[in-house]
Protein backbone atom coordinates (compact mmCIF):
# COMPACT_ATOMS: atom_id res chain seq x y z
CA UNK A 1 0.00 0.00 0.00
CA UNK A 2 1.43 3.74 -0.50
CA UNK A 3 -0.47 7.25 -0.68
CA UNK A 4 1.03 9.23 -3.77
CA UNK A 5 1.54 12.91 -3.60
CA UNK A 6 -1.13 14.46 -6.41
CA UNK A 7 -1.15 17.54 -7.01
CA UNK A 8 -3.28 20.45 -8.16
CA UNK A 9 -6.11 21.26 -5.66
CA UNK A 10 -3.78 19.76 -2.71
CA UNK A 11 -0.58 21.99 -2.31
CA UNK A 12 0.69 25.39 -4.75
CA UNK A 13 3.62 23.98 -6.24
CA UNK A 14 7.33 25.69 -6.62
CA UNK A 15 9.75 23.80 -8.81
CA UNK A 16 9.82 20.73 -6.66
CA UNK A 17 8.27 22.09 -3.59
CA UNK A 18 4.90 21.37 -1.92
CA UNK A 19 3.46 23.63 -0.01
CA UNK A 20 -0.08 22.42 0.84
CA UNK A 21 -2.78 24.43 1.89
CA UNK A 22 -4.24 22.04 4.33
CA UNK A 23 -2.27 18.40 5.94
CA UNK A 24 -2.62 15.38 3.96
CA UNK A 25 -3.91 12.87 6.42
CA UNK A 26 -2.82 9.08 6.29
CA UNK A 27 -4.35 6.72 8.54
CA UNK A 28 -4.00 3.13 9.36
CA UNK A 29 -0.13 2.86 8.05
CA UNK A 30 1.74 -0.24 8.73
CA UNK A 31 5.48 -1.47 8.59
CA UNK A 32 6.12 -1.75 4.50
CA UNK A 33 3.30 0.69 3.83
CA UNK A 34 4.76 4.15 2.40
CA UNK A 35 4.49 7.59 1.46
CA UNK A 36 5.52 8.40 -2.04
CA UNK A 37 6.75 11.39 -3.74
CA UNK A 38 7.40 12.23 -7.32
CA UNK A 39 7.68 15.18 -10.10
CA UNK A 40 8.38 14.36 -14.26
CA UNK A 41 11.33 14.49 -15.76
CA UNK A 42 11.81 17.12 -18.90
CA UNK A 43 15.00 15.64 -20.06
CA UNK A 44 16.53 12.96 -18.48
CA UNK A 45 18.58 12.78 -15.34
CA UNK A 46 21.89 11.38 -15.89
CA UNK A 47 23.34 8.76 -13.45
CA UNK A 48 25.19 10.48 -10.40
CA UNK A 49 23.15 13.78 -10.56
CA UNK A 50 22.32 15.00 -7.20
CA UNK A 51 19.35 15.70 -5.79
CA UNK A 52 18.28 17.10 -2.81
CA UNK A 53 14.62 15.48 -0.77
CA UNK A 54 12.85 16.44 2.28
CA UNK A 55 9.71 16.08 4.05
CA UNK A 56 7.67 17.19 7.12
CA UNK A 57 5.72 14.69 9.24
CA UNK A 58 3.34 15.42 12.49
CA UNK A 59 2.02 12.52 13.90
CA UNK A 60 -1.71 12.55 14.74
CA UNK A 61 -2.27 9.96 17.19
CA UNK A 62 0.03 8.03 19.86
CA UNK A 63 -0.04 4.67 17.57
CA UNK A 64 1.47 6.00 14.03
CA UNK A 65 4.14 4.69 13.00
CA UNK A 66 7.76 5.23 14.52
CA UNK A 67 10.49 4.64 12.22
CA UNK A 68 10.70 5.66 8.31
CA UNK A 69 13.11 4.64 5.68
CA UNK A 70 13.67 7.32 2.73
CA UNK A 71 14.15 5.36 -0.66
CA UNK A 72 14.45 6.27 -4.27
CA UNK A 73 13.39 4.45 -7.49
CA UNK A 74 16.14 3.04 -8.98
CA UNK A 75 15.01 1.04 -12.55
CA UNK A 76 12.77 -1.72 -10.70
CA UNK A 77 13.91 -1.44 -7.09
CA UNK A 78 14.35 0.34 -4.61
CA UNK A 79 17.38 1.79 -3.09
CA UNK A 80 17.74 3.91 0.29
CA UNK A 81 18.92 7.35 0.66
CA UNK A 82 20.61 6.88 4.18
CA UNK A 83 19.87 4.80 7.28
CA UNK A 84 21.06 4.53 10.30
CA UNK A 85 20.32 0.92 12.72
CA UNK A 86 17.78 0.74 15.26
CA UNK A 87 19.11 -0.37 18.47
CA UNK A 88 18.00 -3.69 18.30
CA UNK A 89 19.82 -4.59 15.08
CA UNK A 90 17.09 -5.52 13.14
CA UNK A 91 16.27 -3.02 10.96
CA UNK A 92 17.76 0.28 9.37
CA UNK A 93 15.89 4.04 9.30
CA UNK A 94 16.30 7.69 7.87
CA UNK A 95 14.57 8.92 10.40
CA UNK A 96 12.17 8.48 13.40
CA UNK A 97 8.76 10.47 15.01
CA UNK A 98 7.87 11.17 18.35
CA UNK A 99 4.59 11.41 20.28
CA UNK A 100 1.73 12.57 18.91
CA UNK A 101 1.30 14.43 22.46
CA UNK A 102 4.20 16.63 21.63
CA UNK A 103 2.78 18.19 18.84
CA UNK A 104 6.53 18.25 18.00
CA UNK A 105 6.81 17.83 13.47
CA UNK A 106 9.78 15.56 12.36
CA UNK A 107 11.48 17.30 9.39
CA UNK A 108 13.83 15.31 7.64
CA UNK A 109 16.39 16.49 5.00
CA UNK A 110 18.83 14.81 2.28
CA UNK A 111 20.76 15.57 -0.47
CA UNK A 112 21.75 12.08 -2.27
CA UNK A 113 23.35 11.29 -5.64
CA UNK A 114 21.05 8.95 -8.48
CA UNK A 115 23.44 5.38 -9.16
CA UNK A 116 21.31 4.94 -12.00
CA UNK A 117 19.67 7.52 -14.98
CA UNK A 118 15.67 9.18 -14.55
CA UNK A 119 13.95 9.14 -17.76
CA UNK A 120 10.50 9.66 -16.94
CA UNK A 121 9.85 10.85 -13.44
CA UNK A 122 12.06 10.50 -10.10
CA UNK A 123 10.39 9.04 -7.26
CA UNK A 124 11.18 8.57 -3.42
CA UNK A 125 8.75 7.63 -0.47
CA UNK A 126 9.39 7.10 2.87
CA UNK A 127 8.49 3.24 3.90
CA UNK A 128 7.22 2.74 7.61
CA UNK A 129 9.98 0.18 8.11
CA UNK A 130 9.61 -1.17 11.55
CA UNK A 131 6.31 -2.16 13.35
CA UNK A 132 6.53 0.32 16.09
CA UNK A 133 4.16 2.89 17.35
CA UNK A 134 5.50 5.61 19.00
CA UNK A 135 4.32 4.52 22.35
CA UNK A 136 6.28 1.52 21.90
CA UNK A 137 3.56 -0.66 21.08
CA UNK A 138 2.91 -2.73 18.03
CA UNK A 139 1.60 -0.96 14.62
CA UNK A 140 -2.33 -1.64 14.46
CA UNK A 141 -3.79 -0.90 10.67
CA UNK A 142 -7.34 -0.78 12.37
CA UNK A 143 -6.09 1.49 15.48
CA UNK A 144 -8.04 4.95 15.08
CA UNK A 145 -4.44 6.46 16.73
CA UNK A 146 -2.86 4.95 13.49
CA UNK A 147 -2.77 8.36 11.99
CA UNK A 148 -0.41 10.85 10.53
CA UNK A 149 0.26 14.00 8.16
CA UNK A 150 2.25 16.02 6.25
CA UNK A 151 2.22 19.26 7.10
CA UNK A 152 0.45 22.02 5.19
CA UNK A 153 2.06 25.37 5.11
CA UNK A 154 3.99 27.77 6.35
CA UNK A 155 5.95 24.48 6.74
CA UNK A 156 7.03 22.84 3.41
CA UNK A 157 5.11 19.67 3.26
CA UNK A 158 7.76 18.15 1.07
CA UNK A 159 10.50 19.52 -1.58
CA UNK A 160 12.10 16.73 -4.16
CA UNK A 161 14.33 18.75 -6.84
CA UNK A 162 17.38 17.61 -8.45
CA UNK A 163 20.78 19.87 -7.87
CA UNK A 164 22.43 18.60 -10.79
CA UNK A 165 25.71 16.57 -11.32
CA UNK A 166 28.79 19.11 -10.11
CA UNK A 167 30.01 16.92 -7.17
CA UNK A 168 30.60 19.24 -3.66
CA UNK A 169 34.00 19.94 -3.07
CA UNK A 170 33.13 20.13 0.94
CA UNK A 171 30.43 18.55 2.91
CA UNK A 172 29.73 20.14 7.07
CA UNK A 173 27.13 18.99 9.29
CA UNK A 174 25.07 21.48 10.35
CA UNK A 175 21.87 21.58 13.38
CA UNK A 176 19.35 23.76 13.30
CA UNK A 177 17.27 24.34 16.14
CA UNK A 178 14.56 26.63 15.88
CA UNK A 179 10.73 27.48 15.99
CA UNK A 180 7.95 29.24 13.41
CA UNK A 181 11.01 31.89 12.05
CA UNK A 182 13.18 29.47 10.78
CA UNK A 183 10.90 26.90 8.94
CA UNK A 184 8.54 29.67 7.48
CA UNK A 185 8.63 29.34 3.62
CA UNK A 186 11.75 26.76 4.02
CA UNK A 187 14.84 28.46 5.12
CA UNK A 188 16.43 24.85 5.80
CA UNK A 189 15.90 24.10 2.28
CA UNK A 190 16.84 27.35 0.40
CA UNK A 191 19.81 27.15 2.78
CA UNK A 192 20.69 24.21 1.60
CA UNK A 193 19.92 24.71 -2.03
CA UNK A 194 22.17 28.39 -1.84
CA UNK A 195 25.35 26.02 -0.68
CA UNK A 196 25.07 23.36 -3.05
CA UNK A 197 25.76 26.00 -5.95
CA UNK A 198 28.78 27.25 -4.47
CA UNK A 199 29.96 23.74 -4.37
CA UNK A 200 29.14 22.80 -0.21
CA UNK A 201 26.71 20.34 0.61
CA UNK A 202 25.11 20.58 3.84
CA UNK A 203 24.25 17.82 5.86
CA UNK A 204 21.25 19.44 7.94
CA UNK A 205 19.24 18.23 10.62
CA UNK A 206 16.56 20.32 12.24
CA UNK A 207 14.53 20.05 15.47
CA UNK A 208 11.64 22.95 14.55
CA UNK A 209 8.54 23.99 16.66
CA UNK A 210 6.61 26.63 16.33
CA UNK A 211 6.71 29.65 19.47
CA UNK A 212 9.42 27.62 21.34
CA UNK A 213 12.07 29.24 23.56
CA UNK A 214 15.12 27.82 24.26
CA UNK A 215 14.12 26.39 27.70
CA UNK A 216 11.20 24.84 25.66
CA UNK A 217 13.90 22.81 23.66
CA UNK A 218 15.75 21.61 26.50
CA UNK A 219 12.32 19.52 27.10
CA UNK A 220 11.81 18.53 23.69
CA UNK A 221 12.36 14.36 22.95
CA UNK A 222 12.98 15.76 19.60
CA UNK A 223 15.59 18.27 19.78
CA UNK A 224 17.66 16.54 22.72
CA UNK A 225 17.64 13.32 20.56
CA UNK A 226 18.69 14.98 17.39
CA UNK A 227 21.48 17.15 18.97
CA UNK A 228 22.76 14.22 20.58
CA UNK A 229 22.67 11.28 18.31
CA UNK A 230 25.03 12.79 15.66
CA UNK A 231 28.49 15.10 15.42
CA UNK A 232 28.17 18.33 13.92
CA UNK A 233 30.66 20.74 13.05
CA UNK A 234 27.89 23.86 12.96
CA UNK A 235 24.67 24.30 14.83
CA UNK A 236 22.48 27.44 14.80
CA UNK A 237 19.87 28.22 17.88
CA UNK A 238 17.42 30.30 17.56
CA UNK A 239 14.96 30.28 20.60
CA UNK A 240 11.49 32.79 20.82
CA UNK A 241 11.89 35.86 19.20
CA UNK A 242 11.42 38.34 22.21
CA UNK A 243 13.59 36.00 24.08
CA UNK A 244 17.04 37.83 23.54
CA UNK A 245 15.01 41.74 23.59
CA UNK A 246 13.44 40.36 27.48
CA UNK A 247 17.11 39.33 28.68
CA UNK A 248 18.49 42.74 28.05
CA UNK A 249 15.63 44.52 29.41
CA UNK A 250 15.70 42.73 32.38
CA UNK A 251 19.16 40.43 33.19
CA UNK A 252 17.62 38.95 36.57
CA UNK A 253 13.67 38.17 34.82
CA UNK A 254 15.74 36.75 31.91
CA UNK A 255 18.07 34.79 33.87
CA UNK A 256 16.77 31.74 33.09
CA UNK A 257 16.93 32.39 29.18
CA UNK A 258 21.14 32.29 29.65
CA UNK A 259 20.29 28.74 31.79
CA UNK A 260 18.39 26.98 29.29
CA UNK A 261 20.70 27.98 26.11
CA UNK A 262 23.87 26.94 28.18
CA UNK A 263 22.18 23.64 28.80
CA UNK A 264 21.52 23.27 24.92
CA UNK A 265 24.90 24.45 24.37
CA UNK A 266 26.47 21.81 27.06
CA UNK A 267 24.42 18.85 25.22
CA UNK A 268 25.86 20.05 22.02
CA UNK A 269 29.35 19.82 22.99
CA UNK A 270 28.87 16.85 24.69
CA UNK A 271 28.75 14.88 21.45
CA UNK A 272 30.24 17.37 19.32
CA UNK A 273 32.87 19.40 20.99
CA UNK A 274 34.06 20.86 17.84
CA UNK A 275 31.22 22.38 17.11
CA UNK A 276 30.47 26.10 16.22
CA UNK A 277 27.61 27.02 17.53
CA UNK A 278 25.91 30.36 16.90
CA UNK A 279 23.08 32.18 18.81
CA UNK A 280 20.92 33.96 15.77
CA UNK A 281 19.89 37.71 16.67
CA UNK A 282 16.86 37.38 15.60
CA UNK A 283 15.01 40.62 14.09
CA UNK A 284 12.61 43.30 15.01
CA UNK A 285 8.98 43.38 13.39
CA UNK A 286 5.65 45.65 13.99
CA UNK A 287 3.17 42.61 15.19
CA UNK A 288 1.91 43.81 18.71
CA UNK A 289 3.49 47.01 18.99
CA UNK A 290 6.29 45.84 17.69
CA UNK A 291 7.44 42.93 20.22
CA UNK A 292 6.26 45.49 23.11
CA UNK A 293 9.34 47.45 23.06
CA UNK A 294 7.59 50.54 21.24
CA UNK A 295 9.55 51.28 17.84
CA UNK A 296 11.93 48.71 15.69
CA UNK A 297 15.13 50.93 16.47
CA UNK A 298 14.29 49.90 20.16
CA UNK A 299 13.61 46.59 19.41
CA UNK A 300 16.53 46.32 17.47
CA UNK A 301 18.49 47.19 20.06
CA UNK A 302 17.59 45.16 22.53
CA UNK A 303 17.76 41.66 20.39
CA UNK A 304 21.26 42.85 19.68
CA UNK A 305 22.49 43.74 23.24
CA UNK A 306 20.91 40.40 24.25
CA UNK A 307 21.95 37.97 21.74
CA UNK A 308 25.76 39.06 22.39
CA UNK A 309 24.62 38.61 26.23
CA UNK A 310 23.79 34.90 25.02
CA UNK A 311 26.77 33.87 23.25
CA UNK A 312 28.86 35.35 25.66
CA UNK A 313 27.58 33.38 28.51
CA UNK A 314 27.04 30.41 25.91
CA UNK A 315 30.73 30.75 24.58
CA UNK A 316 29.18 30.66 21.26
CA UNK A 317 29.02 33.22 18.36
CA UNK A 318 26.61 35.32 17.18
CA UNK A 319 24.20 35.06 13.40
CA UNK A 320 23.67 39.10 12.68
CA UNK A 321 20.04 37.95 10.85
CA UNK A 322 18.67 40.80 12.85
CA UNK A 323 21.03 43.34 11.46
CA UNK A 324 20.89 41.82 8.04
CA UNK A 325 16.74 42.47 8.24
CA UNK A 326 17.54 46.11 9.38
CA UNK A 327 19.87 46.60 6.08
CA UNK A 328 16.81 45.12 3.77
CA UNK A 329 14.34 47.26 5.27
CA UNK A 330 16.38 50.48 4.80
CA UNK A 331 17.16 49.55 1.60
CA UNK A 332 13.73 48.73 0.48
CA UNK A 333 15.43 45.47 -0.98
CA UNK A 334 12.09 43.38 -0.96
CA UNK A 335 8.56 44.06 -0.39
CA UNK A 336 8.28 40.34 0.96
CA UNK A 337 10.68 40.11 3.27
CA UNK A 338 7.90 39.46 5.66
CA UNK A 339 5.15 37.35 5.85
CA UNK A 340 1.42 39.02 5.69
CA UNK A 341 1.93 39.06 9.53
CA UNK A 342 4.44 41.54 10.02
CA UNK A 343 6.11 39.55 11.97
CA UNK A 344 7.31 35.90 10.44
CA UNK A 345 9.53 36.16 7.24
CA UNK A 346 8.38 35.77 3.94
CA UNK A 347 9.77 34.13 1.39
CA UNK A 348 12.48 37.14 1.05
CA UNK A 349 12.89 37.21 4.74
CA UNK A 350 13.71 33.13 4.25
CA UNK A 351 16.44 33.77 1.88
CA UNK A 352 18.12 36.22 3.37
CA UNK A 353 18.39 34.03 6.43
CA UNK A 354 19.21 31.61 4.39
CA UNK A 355 22.05 33.84 2.91
CA UNK A 356 23.39 35.29 6.41
CA UNK A 357 23.58 31.44 7.48
CA UNK A 358 25.62 29.83 4.17
CA UNK A 359 27.68 32.94 5.09
CA UNK A 360 28.27 32.54 8.21
CA UNK A 361 29.29 28.71 7.54
CA UNK A 362 31.96 29.41 5.32
CA UNK A 363 33.13 32.77 5.49
CA UNK A 364 33.33 33.21 1.80
CA UNK A 365 31.46 35.81 -0.86
CA UNK A 366 29.40 34.21 -3.34
CA UNK A 367 30.57 33.20 -6.65
CA UNK A 368 29.24 32.63 -9.82
CA UNK A 369 25.08 31.28 -10.23
CA UNK A 370 23.25 31.27 -7.22
CA UNK A 371 19.81 30.12 -7.20
CA UNK A 372 17.18 32.88 -6.34
CA UNK A 373 14.58 30.48 -5.02
CA UNK A 374 11.67 31.45 -6.68
CA UNK A 375 12.46 35.21 -5.49
CA UNK A 376 12.99 37.68 -8.90
CA UNK A 377 16.76 37.18 -9.24
CA UNK A 378 16.94 41.47 -8.99
CA UNK A 379 15.65 41.08 -5.65
CA UNK A 380 17.98 37.81 -4.64
CA UNK A 381 20.81 39.70 -5.71
CA UNK A 382 20.28 42.49 -3.59
CA UNK A 383 19.47 40.47 -0.51
CA UNK A 384 22.53 38.61 -1.33
CA UNK A 385 24.74 41.60 -1.43
CA UNK A 386 23.18 42.94 1.66
CA UNK A 387 23.97 39.83 3.73
CA UNK A 388 27.51 39.89 2.30
CA UNK A 389 27.75 43.34 3.72
CA UNK A 390 26.88 42.44 6.89
CA UNK A 391 29.51 39.58 7.85
CA UNK A 392 31.96 41.53 6.19
CA UNK A 393 31.59 44.24 9.10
Amino acid sequence: MKLTLLLGLLAQLLPGIWFLDAPLERKGLAEGDAITFSIPVQDKLPAGTYVQFGVCLENLGEKAPRHYIVEVQDGNSWQSVSSRLLQDGRASYSFATVSAADRHPSTYQEVFRLKKAVKDSLVVRCRVCSSFATDGSELNKEDPENAVSIKSAPYIGAILKPLGNKAPVKHFSVFLLGNSFTYFYGEPVLLQQIAFSQGIQLDIRSSLKGGQTFRDHTRLHLSLSTLSSEVFDFAFLQGQSQEPAYLAKDAYAGRDIRLALCDLCDALRATSPDCEIHVENTWAYENGNFGGFGSMAEFDRLLTEGTQTLARVSRSQVSPVGQAFAAARAAGAAPNLYDSDAKHPGLAGAYLKACITYLVITGKPFKGEVPSCQLPEEVAAKLRAIAESIIQQ
